[in-house]
């Protein structure tokens, strides 16, 4: 199955401190490692080949604690990028978000890599503004090269007063 494939060791690459992950071959899980202590606004987002969907297109600036359900059936993670639209993003030759290229403090956070089934919270702090929530898993299937975000893993998210 295609999830076997995928589901393995998470690898760093570089750019500001760590660049798009990357999933390979291999037996190893990831698991859910919760960002932050929680509190504030909840705001659920579901992870899916290849979606990524918040309950709600806005919320309000402050705490804010992403609930991210991944119903799919790869690993997928959850980054947080202040930025007015998926199309002004700086991109890799994969398609993955080149996050060395993003002006300081548009990368706000992200929840890690963590598997299919699974949901993993994330709390940052949210100014007023546009945001864009992705997936920055870049993959090898079957010798060709897949972005996640390239395929479709993004969504606006505006955060208000």
């Amino acid at each position: 199955m295609r999830w076997q494939a995928v589901v393995g060791v998470v690898l760093l690459l570089g750019g500001c401190g760590r660049g798009a992950e990357t999933t390979g071959g291999g037996s190893a899980s990831v698991a859910c490692e919760p960002v932050g202590g929680g509190g504030g606004t909840e705001v659920p987002v579901t992870l899916d080949e290849w979606s990524v969907t918040p309950a709600t297109a806005t919320t309000p600036a402050g705490t804010v604690t992403f609930l991210a359900d991944n119903v799919g059936d790869e690993p997928h993670e959850l980054v947080v990028v202040e930025a007015d639209d998926v199309a002004s993003l700086p991109v890799d030759a994969s398609g993955a978000l080149d996050e060395a290229a993003l002006e300081e403090g548009a990368l706000v956070g992200e929840i890690e890599a963590f598997p299919a089934g699974e949901r993993c919270p994330g709390t940052f702090q949210l100014s007023a503004g546009s945001y864009v929530l992705l997936c920055n898993l870049v993959e090898e299937e079957n010798g060709e090269v897949e972005s996640h975000l390239a395929l479709g893993m993004h969504s606006p998210l505006e955060v208000t007063e």
